[in-house]
């Protein structure tokens, strides 16, 4: 059985010994996010934390909550999240269409897949309580860092939200991942990225000069949060994904004020609308690469009315310098894409996209190497698609190497290559990338002109060893 709503996903973190209840008073207002830093970086206290206690409002806190392998496996209920990629392998399997793109295209048509679309029912629990009149003060939205938003607004954003849109076209249906800073007690900034599918939407709702609807969904089962998170080609719907993690479909109830749709369990809703063309200044915000992303003009939503929970728990992610839990979602994302990336080019058999890099800034990659300039080809063709078009660095290793073992990976690029040679420098100036992009060829060379021999003793003197190991009393 999946789990139903965010409470029992975190019944069953504290029957585990996953979650830990901080029972006295705490400050929204960097104090929370204080807490859940230390202890997602320390091995031993790493929980999802509860805060039952929030200064300047009635309703508890949770965080932390995906901040570990156990933990995002556990809300995504596998084992492992290899578990993920054979399962996506088996779905794309099944497809008997001749170009990658149009199994893209076909995979929401697939039995399998399409036994998980959602649910639409008549009420939910999100909906116990109507406000008609908002005030975002009274909820324990949390401020994260000193410079966090301008002076103004406080510095408080919403950090695990379902940004819930459609197309004005198609009526398709877009949930992501994008923070919200509140402006005022009815208003907020929505800080999507431009190539993102909210903000196509806007674009198109502006381009017609019509008001667009928009809903902010916090909290739901951990599979619909995740889903959220993930970046999908445009014609599968986060929803449906979730749906197909969750082995169950997810169901949606209609917002009050506009025909978006949301999920029925979740916590907390705001409804609104943009209007086209506004914008209000959002401020910088402490982001998961360890930095401030700089202040920016953002499109304003406008709150009509929240929804939520009798007994609402308020859920949100702090991010930083890495390990947080924000980490361990995109690992799992990396598992799950994987057999996508694959179906374009096959001839890679792993990624590893590392930590550090915030899962954009670099990634190691091991390619069946079929043909000389064949990495340099994998490479373009990686800084094509809009997973890893922002990599600034990509290294591209044989496929006998294990990407996940960083040690071996640094030890041999560091000592074959040669970087007047297998160094690539791209070539696209991207406005995302002001620093440029740069990949190494890591990979060892078809006429090995030039190349260093790996040292070795024979195989014979291997299997001799081995055979004697007891005898040496090593």
């Amino acid at each position: 059985m999946a789990f139903r709503d965010l409470r029992g996903f975190l019944d069953k973190l504290e029957v585990l010994g996953e979650l830990r209840r901080v029972l006295v008073e705490v400050d929204p207002r960097l104090e929370i996010a204080e807490i859940t830093d230390r202890v997602s970086k320390s091995s031993a206290a790493n929980k999802a934390l509860l805060f039952e206690s929030v200064k300047g409002s009635a309703f508890p806190v949770v965080t932390n909550i995906f901040g570990s392998v156990r933990r995002t496996c556990l809300a995504l209920e596998i084992a492992a999240f290899s578990e993920l990629t054979r399962r996506m392998e088996r779905l794309l399997g099944q497809l008997r269409t001749a170009s990658p793109a149009a199994k893209i295209a076909a995979l929401p048509t697939l039995p399998e897949f399409l036994k998980f679309s959602s649910e639409h029912v008549p009420a939910g629990a999100c909906q116990e309580i109507v406000e008609y009149t908002p005030d975002l003060g009274t909820y324990p939205i949390l401020k994260n860092w000193a410079e966090d938003g301008l002076p103004e607004h406080d510095g408080r954003f919403i950090t695990l939200p379902l940004v819930i849109t459609n197309d004005p076209e198609s009526g398709r249906a877009n949930c992501g991942m994008y923070r919200v800073e509140v402006f005022s007690k009815d208003s907020a900034g929505i800080h999507w990225r431009m190539e993102s599918g909210g903000a196509g939407h806007y674009r198109k709702y502006r381009e017609l000069g019509e008001r667009m609807p928009v809903a902010v969904a916090i909290g739901g089962d951990p599979a619909v949060i995740y889903a959220s998170s993930v970046p999908l080609p445009e014609n599968i719907d986060e929803m449906h994904l979730a749906g197909f993690l969750r082995r169950e479909p997810v169901q949606l109830v209609k917002c009050l004020t506009s025909r978006l749709m949301v999920p029925a369990e979740a916590e907390l809703v705001l409804e609104g609308y943009l209007e086209p063309g506004e914008v209000g200044r959002g401020g910088a915000f402490g982001n998961h690469t360890g930095f401030y992303a700089p202040p920016g003009d953002v499109p304003v939503m406008h709150v009509e009315c929240i929804t939520r929970r009798r007994n609402m728990i308020f859920p949100a992610t702090v991010v930083g310098r890495p390990p947080m839990e924000d980490c361990y979602m995109a690992k799992a994302t990396e598992r799950l894409l994987l057999p996508m990336i694959r179906l374009e080019l096959p001839e890679i058999t792993d990624i590893n996209l590392l930590m550090e890099g915030i899962f954009q800034g670099c990634a190691v990659v091991a390619l069946d190497k079929r043909h000389p300039g064949h990495s340099r080809e994998v490479i373009e063709a990686l800084w094509a698609r809009d997973w890893l078009a922002d990599a600034r660095f990509l290294v591209v290793v044989d496929a006998d190497m294990d990407v996940q073992d960083l040690s071996l990976i640094a030890w041999k690029v560091l000592n074959i290559v040669d970087w007047r040679r297998d160094l690539v420098v791209s070539a696209t100036d991207r406005a995302t990338i002001p620093l440029g992009r740069l990949a190494l060829d890591a990979t060892r060379k078809m006429s090995r002109a030039g190349d260093r021999r790996e040292i070795a003793r024979g195989r014979e003197v291997s299997l001799l060893v081995d055979s004697r190991w007891q005898e040496f009393g090593v």
